[in-house]
């Protein structure tokens, strides 16, 4: 491994087998030069950035960023990854380390910065947001720092952001508003709270999301035979729950300009109408 430039005496961005990538280390950095040999036995953590331009994005933030906030957020990613099974985007580290330090700033000033899409992305993403929760566990064993649960949901967001290399935050974002708000026009549609607790509220929320993903990431919609017959069939039969469906519909078209397929509206109708059912009585919504 050949230093490239250092960010700081821990941080130092290298050449490893032809790749740039960022390694960490207490003292690597010092008193090392470009061109110099990395002393491998200082080097704790090396990850690989995806695009060799992060590089350059991620330099003044690693400057100024505590080492002890880049490994900790080490240990949560890889905790992340044993819980979810799969690869990350590895720039995460360095995303979800300055995201830390910054809410530990926070707290010592006594900002508190409210997370209004904590219901959302604790049902959207249970899996991610248990790694959350579980991520403020380590912090508080690793830090003494005791973060607001709030930051669960924060943190969710990081890995949510690192699952995909198409994902970004703005439309992790995107994707939990639109979501609610569908989640609203059926309980404004039916008078209703949905229990949020069951499978097939899991299955709405999945449907939902794996909708959006669709619209987001493919330029140009591939050709889908739409069954027609089911889609009448539903709205014959279940006339409630598909009028909601093309309220649903309708709402996000109106507001991203995506236009639903009749597959989508009965997808959606069949799962409105599960979700519905068993609502209880005494949880009805009175109209203002």
């Amino acid at each position: 491994m050949t230093s490239i430039r250092k960010c700081n005496n821990n941080i130092i961005f290298a050449e490893n087998n032809g790749q740039q990538v960022i390694a960490l280390g207490k003292g690597l950095g010092f008193n090392l030069h470009p061109g110099d040999e990395v002393e491998m036995s200082l080097v704790e953590k090396v990850f690989v950035p995806q695009e060799t331009i992060q590089l350059n994005r991620f330099s003044e933030i690693l400057a100024d960023l505590p080492y002890e906030y880049v490994i900790l957020s080490s240990k949560i990613v890889d905790l992340g990854k044993a819980r979810l099974g799969q690869a990350l985007n590895q720039s995460i580290v360095i995303a979800l380390a300055d995201h830390l330090s910054f809410a530990a700033r926070r707290l010592r000033d006594k900002l508190d910065i409210p997370m209004p899409l904590e219901w959302d992305i604790k049902h959207i993403y249970p899996a991610e947001f248990a790694i959350g929760e579980e991520a403020l566990n380590i912090i508080k064993t690793e830090t003494g720092i005791d973060f607001p649960r709030t930051e669960a949901a924060a943190i969710t967001l990081h890995f949510i952001n690192a699952e995909s290399d198409l994902a970004d935050m703005p439309n992790t974002i995107k994707t939990s508003n639109i979501i609610q708000k569908s989640v609203n026009i059926v309980e404004a549609h039916y008078k209703t709270v949905i229990d949020e607790h069951t499978f097939d509220f899991s299955g709405f929320i999945a449907l939902l999301r794996n909708t959006v993903m669709r619209f987001m990431y493919q330029n140009k919609e591939k050709h889908i035979q739409e069954d027609m017959v089911l889609y009448e069939l539903l709205r014959k039969r279940y006339s409630r729950a598909f009028d909601c469906a093309e309220k649903v519909a309708l709402f996000i078209e109106k507001e991203h300009g995506w236009q639903l397929t009749n597959n989508d509206i009965s997808f959606l109708t069949l799962y409105i109408d599960r979700i519905t059912a068993n609502s209880d009585s005494d949880k009805t919504k009175q109209e203002d």
